[in-house]
């Protein structure tokens, strides 16, 4: 009789002691609101309950239909008896920091235990998984102990088998399968105990973050599905979120680790991988021979001789021997021969001999040999041998071999070519383009040539003149082609001042010899329309020749105008004057 009491005893305080764990683990959905709304998007009513919680959702945005409408209301209820009226009791909710997630589980499990015995240092556990309303036996269930880092899945029957280390304590296993809410039964002694408890949260890493459902996409990845066993994908289908820490783990292939199939479920301190590995996350060192794999966050150092690809965050350096793949964000370096790849956002140093990839914002240095992508607003160094393409708003400095492309330019760009939707900012190179910038078709005469035309582009800023004129005169003809600069200076609806700055080559009727004209136009502006304007105003000119005979038909400038450099047998100087239009 003492002994049965003792036992029950015993029973009773181990659920008291989980009722507690659940109740902390609770803490942000029994907190109590108050939400009225009808017919309101789903989406809506989330960031007001996030705003009146003081917290965050995470959840699946194709299965959450943010887009559907809902009404309520509720006084003083719990959140999850708000989200439970709203979701239809169709999802379960697993808190970790200040997050809610989402997790889509409509179904429910059970376990039926077959053995539950001491033999000697182990304790054996068979039992078989079943669906609750249809009674259908489950295969592939995920069954685990949180606190020995021990795995299975059921088989084609639903049925497992489970040795656990007899510590002299409860043993509590965990039931997860997709699409199914958790199930956790807890093993005093030689009774076991029956538990269609689905709110017992599972214990979380002292690291404290989880994996949310779309955070797990390791396995989804093309290197993932080549690495990792179908065993591996389905325990992360059906766990998920992270589980435990340890301090090291050593592996030869995913799966065949000191954590066995579990491997993906913990966060290590220390991972060293022979071919390569596979883990929940790193807080410190990982080295794969070939490759590391890993679920979530990785901090520090991470190395591998082929690739890594990370599922969560990098926080520090990341060597990859030809590839990078971080599908969350990356805060340091990421090295590598080939290509980075970055999912999200980038704050630090990207450096490869091929390309770097960041479909996020950029905040630091990428340099490729070939060239750099930036996915969105970004405010980055882009150094690229080919080309730099910033998809957003993009506020540094661009420089390429042969072109750049910023959707919206607040920085400088630098290279052959320079293209941007709109510009605020600097491109400077032998082509300009700003699809919405400064477009200018010139046609003008001065003191030199009769005729002048030149396309302007750019923006206000700074524009490229590409020019080309002529002297219309059968014994005194001349030649000239060549590039400049240019501002405008607004100074009102109508008026501006345009600074220019170019230099052209001369033909003076022989090619052998070096003539360069060199100009400085002050031009004042008046704006007829949005598409018309004309302009007049002094020049400053200086031109370097090396030819010391005219030729025949053609003018031989420095005998055109009264040069102000006096004694020098290869430079002239004078004021001059143009006047012209602009159109478009």
């Amino acid at each position: 009789m003492l002994y049965k009491l003792h036992r029950y005893l015993n029973y009773t305080i181990c659920l008291l002691l989980l009722s507690a764990l659940t109740a902390h683990a609770d803490s942000i959905l029994s907190k109590n609101i108050s939400v009225h709304v009808t017919e309101m998007r789903l989406g809506t009513v989330l960031k007001t309950i996030e705003q009146k919680g003081n917290f965050y959702f995470s959840y699946n945005s194709n299965i959450v239909k943010t887009d559907s409408l809902v009404t309520i209301n509720a006084d003083n209820w719990t959140i999850k008896e708000v989200l439970d009226h709203m979701l239809r009791y169709r999802f379960e909710y697993r808190e970790t920091k200040n997050f809610i997630i989402l997790r889509y589980a409509p179904l429910q499990l059970t376990i039926v235990t077959d053995k539950a015995a001491t033999d000697g240092d182990n304790y054996n556990i068979s039992g078989t998984v079943t669906d609750e309303r249809t009674g259908n036996n489950l295969p592939n269930a995920s069954v685990y102990s949180h606190e020995q880092l021990q795995s299975v899945l059921t088989d084609k029957e639903g049925h497992f088998d489970m040795t656990v280390r007899n510590e002299g304590q409860p043993i509590t296993l965990t039931i997860s399968k997709e699409f199914y809410k958790d199930t956790t039964v807890t093993f005093l002694a030689d009774v076991n105990v029956r538990s269609t408890d689905t709110t017992l949260k599972k214990k979380r890493s002292l690291l404290g973050y989880i994996l949310s459902d779309d955070y797990s996409g390791v396995e989804n990845t093309s290197l993932g599905r080549l690495f990792l066993s179908t065993k591996q994908q389905i325990q992360a289908a059906n766990l998920g979120g992270l589980i435990a820490q340890a301090p090291f783990q050593a592996s030869a292939i995913p799966g065949v680790s000191t954590h066995g199939n579990f491997s993906g479920q913990v966060v290590n301190v220390v991972s060293l991988n022979a071919v390569g590995g596979y883990n929940a996350g790193v807080d410190g060192f990982e080295m794969g021979i070939i490759f590391n794999l890993d679920k979530g966050d990785v901090g520090a150092v991470q190395i591998a001789g082929i690739f890594n690809v990370v599922g969560g965050s990098v926080n520090g350096i990341q060597l990859g021997g030809l590839y990078n793949n971080v599908l969350g964000n990356v805060r340091g370096i990421q090295l590598a021969l080939l290509h980075n790849s970055v999912k999200q956002n980038m704050n630090g140093l990207q450096l490869s001999a091929l390309y770097n990839h960041t479909r996020g914002s950029v905040r630091g240095i990428q340099l490729g040999a070939i060239g750099n992508i930036a996915g969105k607003n970004s405010d980055a160094l882009q150094l690229g041998g080919i080309g730099n393409i910033a998809q957003q708003k993009f506020g540094g400095l661009q420089v390429a071999g042969l072109f750049n492309y910023a959707k919206h330019l607040t920085g400088v760009q630098l290279a052959l070519v320079n293209i941007a939707d709109t510009s605020s900012g600097f491109s400077i190179g032998l082509l300009n383009i700003i699809n919405s910038g400064y477009h200018k078709l010139t046609i003008s005469t001065n003191e030199t040539q009769n005729i002048n035309l030149a396309f302007k582009n750019g923006n206000s800023k700074l524009y490229t003149i590409w020019q080309g004129g002529m002297r219309v005169n059968g014994n005194s003809k001349l030649y000239s082609f060549g590039l400049g600069f240019g501002r405008e200076f607004g100074l009102g609806q109508h008026l501006a001042i345009n600074t220019e700055i170019g230099s052209s080559y001369l033909y003076q009727g022989t090619w052998s010899k070096n003539n360069q004209l060199n100009k400085f136009n002050l031009d004042f502006t008046y704006k007829v329309s949005r598409k018309f304007s004309v302009f007049a105003g002094p020049s400053l000119n200086f031109l370097y020749s090396d030819q010391r005979t005219p030729v025949d038909g053609y003018a031989y400038v420095r005998n055109l105008h009264h040069s102000f450099i006096r004694d020098n047998r290869n430079w002239s100087g004078w004021v001059g004057w143009s006047f012209g239009v602009n159109l478009f």
